[in-house]
């Protein structure tokens, strides 16, 4: 079966992690429980959560002399080899159903020609995703995000600086090709770390040439009206559902969300989800809409969730999408579990599932989902 490749074209950072009993006042210091310092990036997050959820969890092989081979290579050498090949140099080895599509995941980003940027690609490389898309950047900073997580909440609070990722520019992504760094992707998934034009440009340049394009559209930034018709799917949260659609947060509630989606649906997008947190997620498309509960589970830390449902959605679509079907549901779902298992564990990246462990995942819904009523399952069959 040929591989299927899904492109991410996103940010790429380190984060720094500050964990306080509660977020400072302006003008005030407080002193911090717990520092710690992680890879991230919205991008480099969501291509981790794409392969791991697609990929079973890697078993140990103790194959000393392939680990011996990779300690032997030069940086370099070590950015250009296979996923597989950096997975099976540690000793790992990658399971797949024989029933399930081969998922290429490949990064499409830059960092800078610093010890953060060495970091990120090693991150990358040792999650399995491709990174010979991303590139480094001479003289420049990688991109950093300081996140503040109060510790009773768990709630994040992140500023992040674009360092690497701002060198993009529209003329990178004007041919189908550029969207997966010298191939045409099945699927292409972008956020808003790059600036708003060039993630505008990705959207048209995917659509022309008919390449499915997934929008996280975080951190919100309104696009232009006639994008909207090559977007498959427009994944928000609540904040940016009000930013995206020009309403204020406070218009953003249970009695709105599916009009919120219905004006999406109606500028063309073909799919649309509003994650809401602790509440769970709503979908709709032409053919229904529904409320998908959240899981009940012990919170350490939200950052990076709805990365990991983003790419969790992501390898859903696209393994329907090879089995000629498509369950928007089904994806939510999975999303939402895969999102509920990530916020166990401390760190944007760390504890992101396998799909293995979203099979396994058996958590009671954390409301009961009395108030919604399915209008439809809202599934269809691509012909």
């Amino acid at each position: 079966m040929t591989p299927k490749t899904v492109s991410i074209i996103g940010g790429l950072d380190y984060d720094l992690i500050m964990i306080a009993n509660r977020i400072p006042d302006g003008g005030e210091s407080l002193l911090a429980n717990e520092y710690l310092e992680a890879a991230g990036g919205k991008g480099a997050n969501s291509a981790i959560a794409t392969y791991r959820t697609c990929h079973k969890k890697p078993t140990e092989t103790h194959e000393t002399v392939a680990m011996k081979t990779s300690g032997e290579r030069t940086k370099g050498q070590l950015q250009s080899i296979s996923p597989k090949e950096v997975l099976s140099s540690q000793g790992l080895v990658v399971k797949q159903s024989h029933h399930e599509p081969e998922v290429n995941v490949r990064m499409v980003g830059a960092v800078g020609d610093d010890k953060y940027g060495e970091k990120l690609y090693a991150e990358l490389n040792k999650n399995g995703v491709d990174s010979s898309g991303v590139i480094t950047v001479p003289n420049t900073q990688s991109s950093i995000c300081f996140v503040m997580v109060e510790n009773y909440t768990r709630e994040n609070r992140c500023l992040f600086t674009r360092g690497a990722t701002a060198t993009w520019e529209r003329r990178h992504f004007l041919k189908a090709e550029d969207l997966g760094n010298g191939i045409q992707p099945e699927l292409c998934v972008a956020q808003m770390e790059i600036h708003r034009a060039i993630v505008e440009q990705m959207i048209e340049t995917a659509g022309k040439a008919g390449i499915d394009f997934c929008l996280n559209a975080a951190p919100a930034n309104p696009i232009i009206k006639r994008t909207y018709r090559y977007i498959t799917h427009l994944l928000v949260n609540e904040s940016e559902a009000a930013i995206m659609s020009g309403r204020d947060m406070d218009e953003v509630s249970e009695d709105t969300w599916p009009v919120i989606c219905g004006d999406f649906l109606n500028q063309g997008v073909k799919n649309v989800v509003i994650t809401l947190g602790a509440k769970g997620a709503y979908y709709a498309n032409t053919l229904g809409r529904n409320h998908c509960p959240a899981y009940n589970v012990n919170v350490v830390d939200t950052t990076g969730a709805g990365d990991t449902f983003t790419g969790a959605y992501a390898s859903e679509y696209i393994r329907q999408k090879e089995a000629g079907q498509w369950h928007i549901k089904r994806a939510v779902i999975r999303a939402n579990k895969a999102a509920a298992l990530m916020i166990t564990k401390l760190g944007a990246q760390q504890g992101i599932p396998w799909a293995d462990e979203i099979d396994y995942f058996d958590a009671p819904f954390k409301v009961p989902d009395l108030s919604m009523l399915a209008i439809s399952e809202g599934n269809s069959v691509i012909t």
